[in-house]
Order: structure tokens, then C-alpha cells, then sequence
């Protein structure tokens, strides 16, 4: 079981967007720190419960967007806003279970945890958060071996944790703060295992999500030890691979012809924002909301499987009840039933590994 500690989030938000002058002791105050695995690029989950700019007593569904009218470095230019995302989802499991929160998101995509640092120490660093959320860029956690080419940086993801954690720490000594682990790209597991028309791809396409998922476990496990002061680790990642392995998702979105859902975006005849070929990185409807239950569970402690089929976001999103109701069930095993041991300590996850 997990060796860090869980939290029960039950009270203390501020009522301005960015005002640390205005707190209500009665509300939860919570930042979601990240990028677009955070506010999930693609409509209707990007702007899902967006537009706040005030939570009233009894908290509100309606997400604050720290990014809205930023500039610069901290600018909305890729993807419009304001955003809501998976914040958006989490805020409104929130208030369905009762819980008086005020849900904010400071998210630049394509950014790692150092582009915040540089750009938005100020937002994060602040004294009224209660709660703090980390969700580092997708491949700078991994080694060079399983990046794909992109971005990898392990020493730096683990150094960007202790950053903020030390940061946030000497402005809210109380504040939670917990790592978002995020999930396996079907790109860059097909990447791994080569061309899909070849003999034994499927086989090796399943044991590169695996190793990816294995990775992304070690290296946000490890960061929140060395850091010392993580509340605790979100496993999402763990969880999009129960959904797997218990036969709710498709897998292999190259070869897969279950009839699953994907917890990755694909490509729609419409698609906001516009692109010309499947995604397959960043969540679909039925990954962010996925993520936002294990993010939900793990950070109030709330039995994500009590919100039912009936659940609100799920409906106004088209989720079928019954697929509502698996994904509620594997967020709750996928924290419940946590393992922090690493799977590979050798080398360690927070250094340059080959």
C-alpha cells in the first residue's frame, strides 16, 4: 500500500481569482498545476465547468482559469479558453458530494513543471491554496529509451517537484500537495513496437504500454519520496491500465477492434481544435474523466463509486451509465489498493536513465 499519506480534503477556498486577501476558511481552495493533460485540449472537456471567477459559500462547479487573460509566456495560444478540463470534473464530483471547494487551473500547454517554475511561481507559491496539484509534461519523466524522441528529463521532472513542493511549503505550510501520474501514449507505445502490420506487433505494442506505465509509476513515486513533503500520487496511469486489463477500454487503438471505448482522443468529423490525424495521446472523454475520479478519490478520500451512474459530468458529457459506473470502480481499486514500491529502483527513476 501506498507509504504516503492520504488526504481527506474537507474545508478552506479563496473567493477571488489570484486574491490572497479574500479567504473563506469554510472552503477548500485547490490548483491544479499543468498542461494540456490537465485541461484536455479538446472539447467538450477543455472548457467542461469553465468560467468562474468567485466561489460562493458552498463552493461552486465552475472552474477559475489562472491563464485566462495572461500573456507571454503564460498565455492561452494553442487551445482557446478559459478552461475547466479535468479541474472542471473533479469540481463537479465536488459538489455532487457535497464538498465545498474552489477549483482553480493554471495550465500552459505542451509545458513542463520548469516552465511554471519560470512563469507562474507567483500563482503557485501562494498562501490560500490548500491543495496543490503537479502533472509534469508527458515525456520528460521517462528515459531516453521510452520518450520517443521527445523530452526526456527524469533528474529534472524530480528536481521541478522538490522546487515547488519547498516553495509552496514556505508560503502554506499546510498545504496538500499531490503528483497527477499520468498515463502510457498510444503513439509512443506504437513507436516501441514498430509497424502494426507486422507479425507479433500486438504483442509487443502491449508490452511497451506496460513498460511506459511501469516508468511513469517509478519516476512520479520516486520524485514524491525524494521531496519528501507529497501528500500523496494520483495513479492515473495505473488506473488507465486496470481499465485495460479488465476489459473496459481498447488498449490498441492501431490494431484493437473491440468496440471499447479509447481513454485516448482519436479524430471526430469535428474536432476543437481542428487536426488532420488521431491524436492518441491526449485523453478522451472517457480518460479525463478517468483521471479526474482517481484525482477525485485520492485527494478527498470521497468513495468515488457512491457518485453512481446517475453522475452528473457523465451525463452531460454521454457517457452510458454503465461505463460510468466501471470507471468509478477502477479509480477507487486503482488508489485503494496503491503500491508505492517502485518497479525498477535500479537505476534510480530520478536520474538520466539509459
Amino acid at each position: 500500500m501506498l507509504s504516503l499519506a492520504l488526504g481527506a480534503c474537507t474545508g478552506g477556498a479563496s473567493d477571488q481569482n489570484s486574491d490572497t486577501s479574500v479567504v473563506d476558511a469554510a472552503q477548500q481552495h485547490i490548483l491544479f498545476v499543468g498542461n494540456s493533460f490537465t485541461h484536455g485540449r479538446y472539447a467538450p472537456v477543455r472548457q467542461y465547468n469553465s468560467g468562474g471567477s468567485a466561489a460562493p459559500v458552498g463552493g461552486s462547479t465552475l472552474v477559475v482559469d489562472e491563464n485566462e487573460a495572461a500573456r507571454g509566456a503564460r498565455a492561452e495560444d494553442n487551445e482557446v479558453g478559459p478552461y475547466g478540463g479535468i479541474p472542471g470534473l473533479f469540481a463537479e464530483f465536488a459538489a455532487e458530494a457535497g464538498l465545498d471547494y474552489d477549483v482553480h487551473i493554471e495550465t500552459i500547454s505542451s509545458a513542463t513543471l520548469q516552465t511554471h517554475i519560470n512563469a507562474a511561481l507567483d500563482v503557485i507559491a501562494d498562501p490560500k491554496w490548500d491543495s496543490v496539484v503537479l502533472q509534469e509534461q508527458s515525456t520528460k519523466p521517462l528515459p531516453a529509451g521510452l520518450a520517443d524522441g521527445g523530452n526526456s528529463n527524469p533528474a529534472g521532472f524530480c528536481n521541478s517537484v522538490q522546487t515547488l513542493e519547498r516553495d509552496v511549503h514556505a508560503v502554506a505550510p499546510t498545504a496538500a500537495i499531490y503528483l497527477y501520474e499520468t498515463w502510457p501514449r498510444a503513439d509512443a507505445a506504437r513507436s516501441l513496437a514498430g509497424d502494426p502490420s507486422q507479425a507479433g506487433f500486438d504483442t509487443d505494442y502491449a508490452a511497451a504500454l506496460e513498460r511506459l506505465d511501469n516508468a511513469y509509476h517509478d519516476a512520479y513515486y520516486r520524485a514524491a519520496a525524494l521531496a519528501g513533503g507529497i501528500r500523496a500520487v494520483a495513479p492515473v496511469g495505473e488506473a488507465w491500465q486496470r481499465a485495460w486489463t479488465q476489459g473496459v477500454a481498447e488498449a490498441n487503438p492501431y490494431t484493437g477492434s473491440s468496440g471499447l471505448p479509447s481513454l485516448w482522443y482519436g479524430i471526430k468529423s469535428v474536432n476543437d481544435p481542428a487536426i488532420s490525424s488521431p491524436d492518441r495521446y491526449h485523453p478522451s472523454v472517457e480518460g479525463a474523466y478517468l483521471a479526474a475520479l482517481v484525482l477525485f478519490q485520492q485527494i478527498t478520500a470521497v468513495d468515488v463509486r457512491t457518485l453512481g451512474g446517475g453522475e452528473q459530468a457523465a451525463t452531460s458529457l454521454g457517457l452510458a451509465q454503465n461505463l460510468a459506473v466501471q470507471l468509478q470502480e477502477i479509480a477507487w481499486q486503482s488508489v485503494t489498493r496503491e503500491n508505492a514500491a517502485l518497479v525498477n529502483a535500479d537505476p534510480d527513476p530520478c536520474t538520466a536513465m539509459p
